[in-house]
């Protein structure tokens, strides 16, 4: 009676043995590809984003807009010498028709500058429209030049003097939209002569842009790169 229970247990242990080869089998990786970890049928989660700085890095290395310059003509231009009302010291240039000058006793310089009928002296030096970059003969340089030999008047409000400007034919001028930091910080210099800068004093404190005037000048060959020149128009 022993040898049929004995078979029995032979024939359990050879099912268990195949079982666990069939299953080995199917745990087995397939040649060529990277085992799965995790349960199966879960796809394994994306990789994560770039980080913040590289992101930042791709913005900045972005190409700034093009240079926006525009031609005007002003009738009877002034060139006023802007002081502020005490207590404030600050001072600018600003360029307007001469009829505008009454703005002056009731207008304040962030007002005024906000008006398009009003531009300031610009301080750049620029390369005027259509010329090459390598080309030097010609520079679109501050309105100031054309003041140099004129004659100041007081002007409304009492402070601030003037200038009229005689702008050469055909009469145009250049305007250039720029940032107002490189114009907030202008102040009266010693005994209210000239100006000077005073990174703590913020003459437009609600401006972020200011349009800017030019006038074209044709530099001589041994003036190139230093400001001067003829001024043609």
């Amino acid at each position: 009676m022993k040898f049929p229970l004995f078979s029995f247990l032979v024939a359990l242990a050879l099912l268990g043995t195949a079982a666990g080869t069939a299953k080995a089998q199917a745990r087995k990786p397939v040649p060529g590809k990277a085992p799965v970890k995790g349960k199966p049928g879960v796809k394994a989660p994306p990789p994560p984003p770039p980080p913040v700085e590289t992101a930042r890095r791709v913005v900045e290395a972005e190409a700034k807009p093009p240079l926006v310059i525009n031609k005007i003509k002003i009738k009877d231009p002034v060139l006023v010498f802007y002081q502020q009302a005490a207590p404030g010291t600050a001072v600018q240039q600003l360029l307007m028709e001469e009829k505008n000058l009454a703005l002056l006793k009731t207008t304040s310089l962030e007002e005024l500058v906000a008006r398009r009928e009003v531009f300031v002296d610009g301080l750049g030096n620029y390369s005027p429209p259509g010329q090459a970059p390598d080309d030097e003969r010609f520079r679109l340089t501050g309105v100031s030049l054309l003041a140099n030999s004129e004659k100041r008047y007081s002007a409304p409000d009492g402070r601030s003097t003037y200038v009229r400007l005689k702008v050469p034919s055909p009469g145009e001028l250049y305007v250039v939209r720029e940032s107002a930091e490189e114009y907030r910080h202008f102040v009266s210099g010693p005994q209210k002569r000239g100006s000077r800068i005073d990174f703590e004093i913020n003459g437009l404190p609600g401006v972020d842009s200011v349009r800017a005037a030019y006038t074209l000048r044709k530099i001589d060959l041994s003036e190139r790169g230093a400001g001067g020149g003829e001024v043609i128009r």
